[in-house]
């Protein structure tokens, strides 16, 4: 018996507050239907699997549908898809059938729904086609259903066939529903998305464009579906089964309407220009084949000085009608993160390769392909150097050619490890960024050859320009700075395992006679670490901290750093976990900042030290490269290596320019050796804390107070 939609009691608006949208709407009016146009918002898992809601009616009807699936794309990729030739498009729709097979075969939840859509298309009662956008979709949320005597029902408006959309204790929303045998309101308004529908199928939709689905490709789902022998019937119980068991699956597609870099006008409130340092540098970065190092200050405008040279090498490629993917390499993902706040003023919207392989590797993978087989002119690639040395961003960058590939190397290094010099690629463009390119040695006197220097030059040939902190300070790009030391003693018991630990260090350096054993390496490595725990968590470290932090008047407690050691004190407790319950005792509101902190605290974290809500953040290591903190006036250093990088990188943070910020203050926990102490490794340790201090006193605006500090502390004796 034939049954008409003019049968039904359809209102003309559903809202979700007043109507159960599912059972009201689409069950009755599916069971009903012999044809069904819907166009789904965008390729998506979840958004197609919504979409078969309420399909299992239309099978028992023996129905008939037509899906579009979206797609959007960046500009770029759009125009490069345009103009493809025909088996560039028939490979991007074998693709995309390939992604739904792949969903359809899939175990979860969303996935065994698509298992209908392959029942479907392997009946033969489907039919697909994609749509492509620029960095949108086509989305008007219109759908047409079609009865046995041609009846149509339209429905528009704020509801996806999603659960937030369908069920009404998630969202608010509302339908509008247009019906044939109601001419007047159907002419004025549901012939119009009839046609667009229309319009779409047949490509002939404005800054759209639809790909066909030729038979042969359907082959692979429905020969799957054929090979699974589920009946029509289980089907049908499978999909009224799992629409009740759906979650809500919110997609943003952010619009960008011109993907390519360009140098912007303002950056924040200010009117944008190149600094006089950064156009010297580039410039003589370009001298040296776009080949070498900016040994630039921490805080003196690295970012931006790659992200202009960037540009700048985009601009001269497209002229020529070529390519460019610039492949910006980072150590971690906060400054990753940062980098991609810094990129969008550049116009750039990167692919962000880290955190999962599923967020990122079927984007890229396509993206390349784009670029190599069509007419893709641009990419970014924002990488952490965790996997930047991984399997499927190895065999995916391979495919570059280097004559068009850009590689910025944040905090470059980090690239003298064997490994991820190794995993370079091979470039004619390449920038490498760091305050403190080869400063590699962790302790006082390192016995190992310095093979990160070697690899670092291997790949990026020299340092083309250095921009020093005095530069910076000088020119006021950076905020001049107090120094104060903070004498601390090693205990008797500290003392003596210093000069053990040293004395054995030194056995393993004189027997080697200059080539050290894997061996000795490996004892020389362990030793160092415990001699360098020894400074790190000393005793009276926390009693002089103790007795300074109640002295600071609260004025002067917020925005500061407390840069602490890693390990355990003598007790067997946590060093920075001593040191917060010292700022506590004392008054002081804190958090720890540390590697393990996650990232919803580490956001939370820095606004509420940005915003005065909390005194001071507590770290070890985690903050020592690249995280910008600005607003930081006052650094406590409790624990610092004899790596010169980083208390480098340390006072560089400190004097990042910010708003009513005239000076900086550091405090530095000198470590010194017991009183009357006078073994020679006692005054090695004075002499490699002088060292650091020398370099911190250079410029510190209270350079004479510190020279009397220095001559009360007896530690001139040791300048020779």
């Amino acid at each position: 018996m034939k049954k008409s939609f003019t049968n039904l009691k359809l209102k003309t608006v559903y809202r979700s507050s007043d109507d159960d949208l599912f059972n009201d709407f689409y069950l009755p009016v599916l069971s009903y239907a012999t044809k069904y146009d819907r166009a789904v918002g965008y390729f998506s898992s979840a958004i197609l699997a919504c979409n078969t809601k309420g399909l299992s009616q239309l099978i028992k009807k023996n129905g008939k549908m037509r899906l579009i699936i979206g797609d959007p794309l960046d500009a770029d990729e759009y125009e490069a898809i345009k103009f493809a030739s025909t088996e560039i498009i028939k490979s991007h729709v074998d693709e995309y059938l390939e992604e739904l097979l792949s969903m359809i075969k899939s175990e979860d939840l969303h996935f065994n729904r698509l298992k209908l859509l392959g029942f479907l298309i392997a009946s033969e009662k489907l039919e697909i086609k994609f749509a492509l956008r620029k960095r949108g979709m086509y989305h008007e949320k219109i759908g047409i259903v079609y009865d046995e005597f041609d009846n149509k029902i339209v429905f528009q408006g704020s509801a996806n066939e999603t659960p937030s959309g369908l069920f009404e204790f998630i969202n608010a929303e509302c339908i509008s529903v247009y019906k044939s045998w109601n001419h007047e309101i159907f002419n004025d308004y549901g012939k119009h998305y009839v046609s667009a529908f229309e319009n779409l199928w047949n490509n002939n939709q404005k800054d759209t464009l639809t790909l066909s689905v030729l038979s042969h490709q359907y082959k692979n789902i429905s020969d799957y579906i054929k090979s699974t022998l589920i009946e029509k019937n289980d089907f049908i119980d499978l999909i009224n089964y799992y629409y009740l068991l759906d979650n809500s699956i919110e997609e943003v597609i952010k619009e960008n309407e011109k993907p390519y870099p360009k140098v912007p006008s303002c950056l924040g409130v200010h009117k944008f220009s190149i600094r006089e340092h950064q156009r010297r540098a580039l410039n003589r970065w370009k001298a040296n084949q776009f080949t070498g190092i900016l040994q630039h200050a921490t805080g003196s405008g690295k970012t931006i000085t790659a992200l202009y040279a960037l540009t700048k090498v985009f601009e001269a490629k497209y002229k020529k009608n070529e390519p460019l993917v610039v492949i910006i390499s980072v150590p971690y993902v906060d400054l990753a993160n940062q980098w991609v706040k810094e990129l969008k003023n550049f116009n750039i919207t990167p692919v962000c390769c880290y955190e999962s392989q599923l967020k990122w590797a079927q984007t890229l993978e396509r993206k390349i392909k784009l670029l190599n087989i069509a007419n893709l002119k641009f990419i970014c690639i924002l990488v952490v150097n965790q996997t930047l040395i991984s399997d499927k961003f190895q065999e995916l960058i391979k495919q570059l050619n280097p004559k068009n590939l850009m590689l910025i190397g944040d905090e470059c290094h980090r690239h003298g490890a064997q490994s991820l010099c190794n995993s370079l690629p091979d470039a004619d463009f390449k920038l490498g960024l760091s305050a403190t390119p080869f400063n590699d040695d962790d302790d006082l006197d390192s016995p190992f050859p310095n093979l990160a220097k070697q690899n670092i030059l291997s790949y990026y040939q020299t340092i083309v320009d250095t921009y020093s902190l005095e530069d910076a300070i000088n020119d006021n790009i950076l905020t001049p700075y107090e120094y104060y030391i903070i004498p601390t003693y090693l205990t008797d018991e500290e003392q003596v395992q210093f000069d053990n630990i040293s004395e054995k260090i030194s056995k393993i350096m004189i027997n080697s006679n200059g080539e050290l054993s894997k061996d000795d390496s490996n004892a020389l490595m362990i030793l160092s670490s415990q001699r360098s725990r020894v400074l790190g968590s000393a005793q009276n470290k926390l009693e002089v901290l103790n007795t300074l932090t109640k002295t600071i008047p609260l004025s002067q407690r917020n925005l500061s750093l407390f840069y602490v050691g890693e390990g355990k004190n003598s007790e067997g407790n946590n060093i920075i976990d001593e040191v917060s319950k010292i700022l506590k005792n004392n008054n002081w509101s804190t958090a720890q900042f540390i590697g393990n902190t996650k990232k919803d605290d580490r956001r939370d974290f820095l606004e509420s030290f940005k915003n005065q809500k909390i005194n001071a953040l507590i770290a070890m290591k985690v903050l020592d490269e690249g995280i910008d903190v600005p607003a930081c006036r006052t650094a406590y250093i409790l624990a610092s290596t004899k790596n010169p990088r980083q208390y480098i990188q340390r006072r560089g943070r400190v004097l990042r320019k910010f708003q009513d910020k005239n000076i900086a203050r550091i405090y530095d926990f000198v470590i010194l050796p017991c009183l009357d102490y006078k073994t020679p490794y006692a005054e090695s340790l004075k002499r490699s804390e002088l060292e650091r201090i020398r370099d911190f006193t250079y410029l510190a605006t209270n350079k004479i107070d510190i020279e009397h500090m220095i001559n009360n502390l007896e530690m001139n004796n040791d300048r020779h």
